[in-house]
C-alpha cells in the first residue's frame, strides 16, 4: 500500500515542476506513480465546462447534504480528500467539480486543525481520527488484506478476521480483532491496548501489550511497557487531551494541532508535564499548561498566537 506524501503540497509542487531531483525519484519509485501519472496527464487535457458559481456552489451544497443522508459514518468537522491528485489539479472549479467524480482509488482519510473523523472500514471495523492525522487504505483489496497507513493519532475498533494492520512512519501495529489507540508523529510511536491483544514491531524489535498497557518506542528502537488504569475510550473522544508525562515539546505541539494557534516559547523542552487540557477552550487549555507549571503567557488578540515565558 502506498505511503503518505511528505507533506500536503507534494503534488501542488510535484505538478508544477517544482520537486528536487531526491524527491522526483522517491515519486517515481511509489508503486502508484503510473496511476498519479496518467491522471495528471488525462486531467491536464480536460475540457472544463461553462458554469454559474452561484447555481454550482447551490447545487453541490444540495449534493453533499443529501449524501451526508445517505452515510453510515459518523462525521465531525470532516475534510475529506477522495484522492492524492484530484486534490493538488491545479485549475479545477472552486466548487468541487473533481470532489464529485467516481474514481476508484485507494481512500484516504485527513483531518485538519480542530477536526475528527469517524466513520468504518470496508470490514465493518470502526475508526476514529483525531486532528490533523491522515490514514489511507486500498479498499479494493481490503477483504484480502486488512491494512492502513497512519500519520497522526486514531482509535481503532476492529472486528475479528484475518490480521489487521497499521503501518506508521515508526513501526507496525498487528492485531486480530480488538480495540487499540495509536499515536504515530514522525520518529515518534505510541500504541495503548483497550481490549484484546495488540503487537507492535520496529523492524526486528517486537512487543505484545494486553488491556490496560501502553507500547512507547524507545531511543534504541525498542518498545517500553507501562501499565495504565484506562477508561473504554480515549480521553480525546470526551473533549479532553491527556497528556500524562509528556515533554513541554509535545505538549505545544498538540495544543497547536488542536486550536491551530502558534506558540512562541522559552524553549524548556527538558520539563516534563503530567496533565491535560480541554479541546474546546483556548483561554482554558492555556491556563491549564501554563499555571502548574510556573510559566506566564501573552494571548494576541486575535487568538491567532500565544507568548509563553518563564515566571
Amino acid at each position: 500500500m502506498s505511503k503518505p506524501f511528505p507533506d500536503d503540497a507534494f503534488l501542488a509542487r510535484w505538478l508544477n515542476g517544482e520537486l528536487s531531483q531526491e524527491e522526483e525519484a522517491s515519486l517515481q519509485a511509489r508503486d502508484d506513480y503510473a496511476v498519479l501519472k496518467r491522471m495528471a496527464e488525462e486531467s491536464s487535457q480536460l475540457e472544463l465546462p461553462s458554469y454559474s458559481e452561484g447555481a454550482a456552489w447551490e447545487k453541490l451544497l444540495a449534493q453533499k447534504k443529501a449524501r451526508k443522508t445517505g452515510s453510515k459514518s459518523k462525521v465531525r468537522s470532516l475534510r475529506r480528500v477522495w484522492w492524492y491528485a484530484a486534490a493538488a489539479v491545479i485549475g479545477l472549479l472552486g466548487v468541487g467539480y473533481w470532489y464529485w467524480m467516481d474514481i476508484p482509488t485507494p481512500a484516504l482519510i485527513v483531518t485538519a486543525i480542530g477536526e475528527q473523523y469517524e466513520g468504518e472500514l470496508p470490514d465493518g471495523s470502526k475508526v476514529r481520527l483525531n486532528a490533523v492525522g491522515e490514514l489511507d487504505y486500498d479498499a479494493e483489496v481490503w477483504s484480502e488484506q486488512r491494512k492502513l497507513s497512519l500519520s497522526g493519532e486514531a482509535f481503532f475498533e476492529v472486528k475479528k478476521g484475518e490480521t489487521f494492520t497499521v503501518e506508521t512512519p515508526s513501526g507496525q501495529i498487528e492485531v486480530l480483532g480488538t480495540s487499540f489507540n495509536v499515536w504515530a508523529r514522525d520518529s515518534q510511536l505510541e500504541v495503548v491496548c483497550h481490549s484484546g491483544k495488540v503487537k507492535v514491531m520496529n523492524g526486528a524489535n517486537e512487543s505484545e501489550i494486553v488491556v490496560d498497557q501502553k507500547a512507547v518506542l524507545n531511543a534504541a528502537g525498542g518498545f517500553d511497557i507501562t501499565n495504565l488504569q484506562l477508561t473504554p475510550t480515549p480521553s480525546w473522544f470526551r473533549g479532553w487531551t491527556a497528556c500524562e508525562g509528556w515533554a513541554l515539546t509535545r505538549v505545544f505541539e498538540e495544543l497547536s494541532r488542536r486550536y491551530g494557534i502558534t506558540v512562541d516559547w522559552e524553549d524548556e523542552s527538558y520539563r516534563v508535564y503530567d496533565g491535560g487540557f480541554p479541546n474546546d477552550d483556548l483561554e482554558k487549555a492555556i491556563y491549564f499548561i501554563c499555571d502548574p507549571m510556573g510559566l506566564d503567557y501573552t494571548l494576541s488578540e486575535d487568538k491567532t498566537r500565544v507568548s509563553i515565558r518563564a515566571k
